[in-house]
Order: structure tokens, then sequence, then C-alpha cells
């Protein structure tokens, strides 16, 4: 007996063959939009997590800004090594304002629209800054 003669499995299942590329096509097509619409709607796993004081804040500006804004030394009166500290200013006024960005002076300091920008010597990374504008605009808590 011939097993790719006619009526055998092995010729019944190639007659499927021709409606598996039409499906993949649909299946590819209903993942592929599906997807990005779940992500965006925020169920996706690379769903944005909230600026945290405490895990992003802080290290950031114990590393750019406490040495000159700290307990030690508290340049122009700002300290910036608590958030009691930052939300009460320095002699310049409120270096925050809570959610708005644009008019914190920590913000336009750090971006360099308002002299002396700061750091002095060096830029903040746009991502720390981008945190920090985060963080204020969602209303700059713990």
């Amino acid at each position: 007996m011939d097993p790719k003669g006619a009526g055998s499995e092995l010729q019944e299942s190639r007659g499927a063959a021709p409606l598996l590329l039409p499906v993949t096509v649909v299946l590819v097509f209903a993942f592929g939009t599906l997807i990005p619409a779940r992500r965006a709607a925020g169920e996706g796993p690379e769903q944005a997590r909230p600026v945290d004081y405490t895990r992003d804040i802080a290290p950031l500006l114990a590393r750019w800004c406490v040495s000159c804004h700290g307990e030690k030394e508290a340049q122009g009166g700002l300290r910036l090594d608590g958030i009691g500290e930052i939300m009460r200013g320095g002699d310049a006024g409120p270096a925050v304002i809570p959610n708005d960005p644009d008019a914190s002076l920590l913000v336009a300091k750090i971006e360099r629209r308002h002299r002396p920008s700061m750091p002095p010597r060096r830029k903040l990374p746009a991502s720390g800054i981008a945190l920090i504008r985060s963080w204020i605009a969602a209303g700059a808590t713990r």
C-alpha cells in the first residue's frame, strides 16, 4: 500500500495546509493589534510605575544636590535632603510647587532656565530632570 496514495492520512493532511496560512495571518493580525491596545490602556507588562520620593527622587538629590544643599551646608538657605526641607524652600522661596513643575524653582534651576543653574558645573541628566518633573506633577508627595 502506498502511504502517499489517495485516501491516505498524508494526503488528507496536505489538504489542510492551504488553510494554515490564512489562519496564521488572522492570528498575527489579531494579536498584533490587541497587544499594543492593551499596553496603551495600561494593561501590559511595560506599564509605567508612579515616581516615588524615597525610591527615585531622594537618591537623585543625594547624588547631585545634597553636597551643597544638605544638613552640613545649605546654600541659599535651601536643603534638599528631606521632603519637609524641600517643601520649606530656601531664601528664594519655595523650591517646589506641588502639581506644577513649570512654576517650581527647582525645575527652573535644573533645566537651566533660572540663574544660577544647578548643579553649577555639570548638567543633571535628562532622565533625572524627567523624574523630578513627574514627581512634582504628581503632587510631590512621598
